[in-house]
Order: structure tokens, then sequence, then C-alpha cells
């Protein structure tokens, strides 16, 4: 399998990734949050924002050569409660692209950036489940049929990210000297 050039895609790639995007919702509508009517009214100058990797969202793309063959968004939640979880969203493969390793890079890509973000602890998506292709891919990667409920025809899958352990962060002694510092209440 040739490697695919992975990178993070940037408003220079607006009309590749518009082409893309436009050709997975045309193939596959379920897989998107979105329609075809829609997503091609939207300016371009509106998908180049999407482009614009920030601390919240990052949109990853697989080349070959000089054609973009495939996508993927990383998507963390602004709200405190739920920052420690991020989406991985608009995964879409060329179908030129499809068994040749594109798919399985990408994801790597995205994994590893979600992993260099400190309070990151979980990687959830959704896959349509009859789409095997993807449910395979995906769980070669890690993830894992989640409890939480799905939309009628979809799968939520979850990856719990590699953290260090507490031990390593937090010695045995300031454990320790924290509970004895706690004072019971005097009713």
């Amino acid at each position: 399998m040739p490697p695919f050039h992975v990178r993070p895609l940037t408003a220079d790639d607006t009309p590749a990734y518009r082409a893309l995007r436009l050709a997975g919702i045309s193939e596959l509508p379920a897989t998107f949050c979105t329609t075809y009517a829609l997503e091609s009214s939207l300016p371009l100058t509106h998908i180049s924002q999407r482009l614009q990797a920030n601390r919240y969202q990052i949109i990853f793309g697989a080349y070959d050569d000089e054609q973009l063959v495939a996508m993927a968004g990383l998507r963390r939640e602004p709200i405190a409660v739920v920052h420690d979880k991020a989406s991985v969203w608009g995964v879409y493969v060329a179908p030129d692209a499809r068994g040749k390793g594109a798919g399985w890079q990408l994801l790597q890509a995205a994994i590893s950036h979600a992993c260099a973000i400190p309070e990151l602890a979980k990687l959830r998506l959704a896959v349509a489940q009859d789409n095997h292709a993807a449910l395979s891919l995906y769980l070669r990667c890690g993830f894992t049929l989640a409890e939480d409920a799905a939309p009628l025809g979809m799968l939520q899958m979850q990856m719990l990210l590699p953290r260090p352990a507490i031990a390593e962060t937090i010695s045995k002694s300031d454990v320790f000297m924290k509970i004895n510092d706690l004072r019971k209440v005097e009713k």
C-alpha cells in the first residue's frame, strides 16, 4: 500500500475539500449531518473558515500525490463539563482510495493529534451500522462500541485515549497530605 500524505487542511484546500465532501454526501448521505443542497449552497468563504484549525477543531486530509482522497474532522467541545471529549466527524474516503490505507493513516493522524491534547480522554464517533468498511476501520483503529443511544441505523463508538497514571503526577504523600487536611464538619 502506498503511503498517503496526511496533513491538516487549510483555506488553500477549500476547492478540493468541497468537491470531496460533496462527493461523499452524494454517495453516502446518511453519513453526513447535512444535505447536498445545503452544503453545495454554502459560500466558499464559509467552507474556508471551517478549514481554519483552532483549539476546538481541525480537519485532516489524505493526499495521493496532489489529489485529496480522504478527510476527517476532529472537534472538541468548549463546554467545561465535556471538554475531555472530542468527536471524529465528516470521515470520507474516495472510492479509488479505499482499501489502500488512506482511512487508516487519516485516523491515526487525528488520534495522534487528540492524544497530544492533555485534557482529552475520549474520542467519539457515529457510524452507519450498514457501513461495514468504516466500522471495520474504526475497530482496527481501536474504537469500541459505546453503550450510548444512537439514532436509528447508527452505531456510537468511542476510544479511551491513553493518559499518564495519576500516580505519575501526584505522589502518594501528596494524596495522604490532602486526605489528612480534610476536616470533619461538626453538626
